[in-house]
């Protein structure tokens, strides 16, 4: 392998690398269990929450009402569905627990 092909190896696993595992549990108040799965520090809080809803067997819906669900972390309701994992939790933390809320808003009658 020449100089170059070597490096561009050596930097492809060290990318690897640096994307950390995080061992994420959801809890969802009416569920008996919690999900529980390993993402990458890069995984966007988005993916954690669909993956979990997709475990709950909860989708946002509108019937009479307004049904949104949201993560909430260390008491904060988490909007940015774009951050990642390492952006909330920093890069040394490797766990965290999230809860699964349901927020209902009354429709008109």
């Amino acid at each position: 392998m020449d100089t170059a092909g070597q490096l561009g190896s050596e930097q492809a696993v060290r990318q690897v690398v640096d994307h950390e595992i995080v061992v994420v549990t959801v809890s969802y108040l009416p569920a008996p269990n919690s999900f529980n799965h390993k993402f990458s520090n890069q995984t966007a809080i988005g993916t954690v929450r669909a993956d979990a809803m997709n475990f709950f067997g909860v989708s946002d819906h509108k019937d009479r009402d307004v049904h949104e669900f949201f993560l909430e972390f260390e008491g904060r309701r988490l909007t940015n569905m774009t951050e990642t994992l390492e952006q909330l939790l920093g890069r040394h933390r490797h766990e965290a627990h999230f809860h699964l809320v349901e927020q209902v808003t009354k429709g008109s009658v």
